[in-house]
């Protein structure tokens, strides 16, 4: 009789997904913790067990069965989730006053490929196979964020890559074709009772360099500031 133990791989299936991203450039962002806010008895009694075995450190916990981190990619999933419905909530650290607190939530439902306004998702698994139909749910924030456009002031033309920089932080960027330009994920202030005045600077090629009026940032919020160039 053989007293070889045989070991088999666990295999774990993906329930939810998604992503998060900044609402304006779509750019992922990674480090977004998202969480399990609404769930099914079920998990809630696997998480009360989990809770009483890690005791104190429970809550200090990332990555938990309900709780996890975006990739570098923006993605995240979570795992072996009973049947039921769910509802999903995320948080940025460590970005300060760059985006607004809370996200816009879009879900996507298994074989579709459109998003849609709900919130709540539904998990469910083949009675034969086990298979799961694996929904979607992105997150959107909303930065803060200082875009316009850069025109002449002898005709009103698009200025094409002029650089858009706020002055003395070393933020920038260059305008597209349409003279069109965005600086996201700003720092905004950090009274929220207040805004932040800054000041922007255009520098073009053939163009006067020219320092615009003081721009006040709000936390989230994206506002429109166009500016002239007087050629030399």
């Amino acid at each position: 009789m053989s007293n070889k133990i045989r070991l088999e791989a666990i295999r774990h299936q993906v329930a939810i997904a998604g992503q998060v991203k900044d609402a304006q450039t779509k750019q992922v962002i990674p480090g977004a913790v998202v969480e399990i806010a609404d769930m099914p008895e079920r998990l809630k009694s696997k998480l009360d067990l989990l809770a009483g075995l890690y005791g104190d450190d429970w809550e200090k916990r990332v990555e938990r069965p309900d709780r996890t981190r975006t990739r570098v990619d923006g993605y995240f999933y979570f795992q072996d989730l009973p049947d039921g419905s769910y509802t999903l909530t995320a948080s940025l650290l460590g970005t300060g006053t760059r985006y607004s607190a809370d996200p816009t939530i879009k879900t996507i439902p298994p074989g579709s490929d459109h998003e849609s306004d709900q919130t709540e998702v539904h998990v469910s698994s083949d009675p034969e196979t086990g298979a799961m139909a694996i929904p979607t749910v992105n997150f959107y924030f909303q930065p803060t964020a200082l875009k316009g456009n850069v025109t002449n002031s002898d005709d009103g033309e698009a200025v094409v890559m002029a650089k858009v920089e706020i002055e003395g932080s070393g933020e920038y960027t260059f305008t597209d074709n349409d003279g069109n330009y965005l600086l996201s994920s700003l720092e905004a202030s950090t009274d929220k009772s207040s805004a932040r005045p800054v000041k922007v600077k255009v520098v073009a090629q053939g163009y006067q360099k020219e320092t615009s009026q003081l721009v006040d940032l709000n936390q989230g919020q994206v506002t429109t500031h166009n500016l002239v160039v007087v050629k030399v």
